[in-house]
């Protein structure tokens, strides 16, 4: 993992139990389990991927974000600046 992010970001690792580390992840874990998990019984396999795939449709290109600017995550990657470029390194 380490060789494929090179020296484009950084690795950290978060032990196995304890996701109150990372606070990205804990909150939308608890986004996801809140407004789709929860809410939602699954008879199959299937059936849970079309319900999640939908709500995660949804986050991702419909639901405006506050720290995007009220902007959908898809919106603001499309209009992101920065992609793909290369930050110089410092010695």
């Amino acid at each position: 993992m380490a060789d494929w992010a090179g020296e484009q970001t950084g690795i950290y690792y978060i032990p196995p139990g304890a996701p109150w580390r990372n606070g990205y992840v804990e909150s939308f874990n608890s986004r996801i389990r809140d407004e789709c998990l929860n809410i939602n019984s699954f008879y199959s396999l299937l059936h849970a991927q079309v319900i999640i795939g939908d709500w995660k449709q949804q986050y991702n290109e419909i639901r405006r974000h506050l720290a995007l600017g009220y902007l959908p995550p898809a919106g603001y990657a499309r209009q992101c600046r920065h992609k793909g470029e290369r930050t110089p390194r410092l010695a």
